[in-house]
């Protein structure tokens, strides 16, 4: 007995060589929407969808966000629209048009939740549609701030102001360069308990974080803290920012944070920190409040004589002019609490 040839393959052809014709798509896109159209959803009006947005639609693109967007797409999304490529009406119950989600792209560090920021909407004559991944707008820039409730009274909150300094320090021996890290707190609430009892308790805090003194650190030690660097953002055209991860993540799994915050790069920091595949860092007090830490007097006159200011009052923060001389003998004092950071990718990977 002769079988009939099945028809359906030829046509699917056809439909994708009319697809192709009446939108400008080529042939193999268009086919794979056809192929597509077949499957048990089908977008209700005349859609034509790009894998890239089927994706999204189908939750493998998405954070924290459990929309059913197959019903957005049907009912949320008007069919009628002004084309955001030539500007005049389309109707998607009539004609085949295109659409391009505008999201936030997923970074963990920065963006851990993909936000649905706009709809476009075109002629699928004028535009395929498409995923149009954005940044969000901003990185924080400047100082940021610590609150840390008191051991004794958790009612009473002290409030730091941190600042970060990027350093390379230069083997002598031979000129290897290393990168270094120095963040300073100074206290900006101590609700008339003083300064010295607030720097204990950021002290207790970060040790208990994972901040310990070098030397406690040998070859084999796990490194909790670690480093995200990027440097490299041409794309969305942001200038380099860094992120202190503290190996904690929060309830929803997101990092979380010791500092994140824009850093302009000496020359040659990012690459030695990659070289290496860690960051020394070193955390204390502010030089405002050096007459109140375990500091050094010869490097605290240093910096009052680099201010000019020999202990006027108030005093000013001298913090930038620390160069990595000073933070060697800082570690060396024991003044400060030291420990590494790994540098990691956006995936956490070294």
């Amino acid at each position: 007995m002769a079988f009939a040839r099945s028809e359906q393959p030829n046509a699917r052809k056809a439909q994708a060589v009319a697809l192709s014709a009446r939108t400008g798509l080529p042939y193999t896109v268009a086919l794979q929407h056809i192929i597509r159209s077949a499957q048990p959803w089908q977008p209700k009006h005349r859609w034509v969808l790009t894998d890239d947005v089927l994706a999204w639609l189908s939750g493998e693109s998405r954070r924290g966000d459990d929309r059913n967007l197959y019903l957005w797409l049907d009912t949320d999304v008007s069919p009628t629209f002004a084309c955001d490529h030539c500007g005049m009406p389309g109707d998607a119950r009539t004609a085949d048009c295109s659409i391009s989600p505008v999201v936030t792209a997923y970074d963990p560090d920065v963006a851990p939740y993909t936000r649905h920021v706009a709809t476009k909407r075109f002629h699928a004559t004028c535009a395929p549609s498409s995923m149009r991944w954005t940044a969000e707008p901003e990185i924080p820039a400047g100082p940021r701030y610590l609150s840390l409730p008191a051991s004794g009274t958790p009612a009473l909150v002290g409030t730091f102001e941190f600042d970060v300094h990027a350093l390379v320090d230069t083997d002598p021996d031979d000129g290897s360069q290393h990168a270094m890290l120095l963040l300073t707190a100074r206290v900006v609430e101590d609700h008339g308990r003083g300064v010295f009892a607030w720097l204990t308790e950021l002290e207790l805090y970060l040790g208990s974080q994972g901040v310990g003194r070098v030397h406690d650190l040998d070859d084999d030690a796990e490194i909790a803290w670690t480093l995200r660097i990027a440097d490299d953002q041409v794309a969305d055209a942001r200038p380099p920012w860094i992120a202190i991860r503290t190996g904690h993540t929060r309830q929803d799994g997101t990092p979380q944070h010791l500092l994140r915050r824009e850093f302009e790069l000496p020359d040659g920091w990012a690459e030695a920190a990659r070289r290496t595949g860690h960051v020394d860092i070193a955390v204390g007090p502010c030089t405002h409040h050096w007459d109140a830490a375990a500091v050094p007097e010869d490097l605290d006159d240093d910096i009052a004589e680099l201010l000019g200011d020999q202990r006027s009052t108030p005093k000013r923060c001298g913090c930038a002019h620390l160069t990595s001389e000073h933070l060697v003998e800082l570690v060396e004092s024991g003044a400060f609490l030291t420990g590494w950071l790994r540098v990691v990718g956006a995936d956490g990977v070294s």
